[in-house]
């Protein structure tokens, strides 16, 4: 299944049910993940998943694709919400609780999504793992 959402315009924020439907989504991936498994998206070889990190050719159109991992599977790659999604599916169908985390770099007003690992108090960023770089780091607390 794809889903396209509008995004948000020029100086706008992304509105909560954005982020309602990512997690969301996660969830869809989850229950599908537990039927029907797709190899690891952090499998070695990198290579076994066959999936790379790639902005979808239409970025910057005003639509947003939320792409399921069998989706992201099939044609070898996908952005920062559609990995996500697949590593959050990963995670859910294990029991294993976390959430998608927007981003928004307002002086290019670019979004990306990573996700919060709540059972271990972990950041991981899919897309930045796909390219080869660290893509984990512990949520600091200042209390």
């Amino acid at each position: 299944m794809r889903v396209l959402v509008p995004i948000a315009q020029s100086g706008q924020r992304l509105s909560r049910p954005f982020q309602l439907l990512l997690n969301a989504a996660m969830q869809c991936a989850a229950e599908a993940m537990r039927r029907q498994p797709l190899p690891l998206l952090y499998t070695l070889p990198r290579t076994q998943a066959g999936v790379e990190y790639k902005p979808e050719p239409w970025a910057g159109d005003g639509v947003e694709e939320f792409a399921d991992p069998y989706t992201v599977y099939k044609r070898h790659w996908g952005d920062c919400d559609d990995l996500v999604i697949w590593r959050g599916g990963e995670l859910l169908a294990q029991c294993l609780q976390c959430h998608a985390r927007i981003l928004h770099d307002t002086t290019r007003n670019k979004y990306h999504t990573q996700l919060t690992l709540d059972y271990a108090g972990i950041i991981e960023d899919p897309s930045l793992e796909r390219l080869g770089k660290p893509y984990r780091w512990r949520i600091r607390s200042y209390s």
